[in-house]
């Protein structure tokens, strides 16, 4: 059951941009209108950006800070459970352990305004300060068991992008295989996905996708100044409304991914076809030129002994400056 406060907050999303008087809302929430003003004074202490005016009532304009409430509310495909927290020290530790306790039943999200250890591929740091980005961990089961890892990650990667493209149309946003998006030749966003395995079946169904993305770049510590970027220095979104769409997208590739339809935008926005390459599996390294993405969302490489097709490993090596 809502509390009053969420009740009011419900209430004012659904008319976001115009006022509703405090009668009115007291009327169509059956309350009083003490209790519409004390409910509106916790939500503006809780930072929800609630303007009032005489004769007209209240009128949302926002927040600052990340809510579930905003988010569910502007979800249109993701129907699932949604948890905001301050800070924890990963996200993807946190779904992780709600999996070992818990059978998962519909989609669950976790998002932080802050990590204090965030972790990307191979373990390795990623930076996770307050207000300055956008860290999530989504837990959900695939229709069928995991068959073309290379098709879900390259799939969630290219989905991540597009809609990073419609929130910061100005910026210059690439792939690197397999799902790191640049922007301008900086890496700006990671996306770790895992895999759980099930002991009976041997089979993997239920996935672990977390998104770190940099949003502002004003804070950076100097040792990572020279190889991360942000999405848009200067810029503010709604982190809300991103994390909504974000959330809608991904989802949705949950469902489409094995259809591969999304291949031929992720090589056009691939910024290591074509190019020298240095790529690390887990017992060699390999180099030479990148020469396609197939249709399972494998790497290939031309080597001296003839193509290699990578289906894990890490690009760690690549010319990224589209001008050199």
């Amino acid at each position: 059951m809502q509390s009053t406060k969420e009740q009011v907050l419900a209430y004012l999303l659904n008319h976001a941009g115009t006022f509703v008087t405090g009668q009115a809302l007291a009327d169509q929430l059956n309350l009083s209108r003490e209790s519409i003003w004390k409910a509106i004074q916790a939500l503006r202490q809780a930072g929800f950006q609630i303007q009032g005016q005489a004769a007209k009532g209240y009128c949302y304009q926002g927040t600052a800070q990340l809510a579930a409430q905003v988010i569910e509310h502007a979800c249109r495909q993701f129907k699932g459970a949604i948890t905001v927290l301050t800070t924890t020290p990963s996200t993807q530790d946190e779904a992780k352990n709600y999996l070992s306790r818990h059978t998962l039943t519909t989609p669950q999200v976790w998002l932080a305004e802050e990590q204090t250890a965030g972790y990307g591929r191979r373990g390795r740091a990623f930076y996770s300060p307050a207000q300055r980005g956008l860290y999530f961990s989504l837990a959900c089961r695939l229709a069928q068991p995991l068959q073309y890892p290379g098709l879900l990650t390259t799939g969630i990667a290219e989905a991540v992008r597009t809609v990073l493209q419609q929130f910061y149309p100005q910026a210059a946003l690439s792939l690197k295989w397999v799902n790191d998006v640049y922007c301008n030749g900086k890496k700006a966003v990671g996306i770790l996905t895992e895999a759980m395995m099930d002991l009976e079946t041997q089979t993997a169904q239920t996935v672990v996708i977390g998104c770190g993305m940099n949003l502002t770049g004003d804070a950076f510590p100097a040792d990572l100044t020279a190889k991360a970027g942000a999405l848009g220095p200067g810029e503010k979104v709604d982190r809300n409304q991103l994390a909504a769409a974000l959330l809608d997208a991904i989802i949705q590739r949950v469902g489409d991914y094995q259809t591969g339809a999304f291949l031929p935008a992720y090589r056009q926005h691939s910024l290591v076809l074509g190019k020298e390459v240095e790529l690390r599996g887990h017992h060699e390294t390999i180099t030479g030129p990148a020469v396609a993405i197939d249709v399972h969302g494998a790497l290939v490489v031309a080597t001296p002994t003839g193509p290699r097709t990578v289906v894990s490993g890490e690009v760690v090596k690549v010319n990224v400056h589209p001008n050199n």
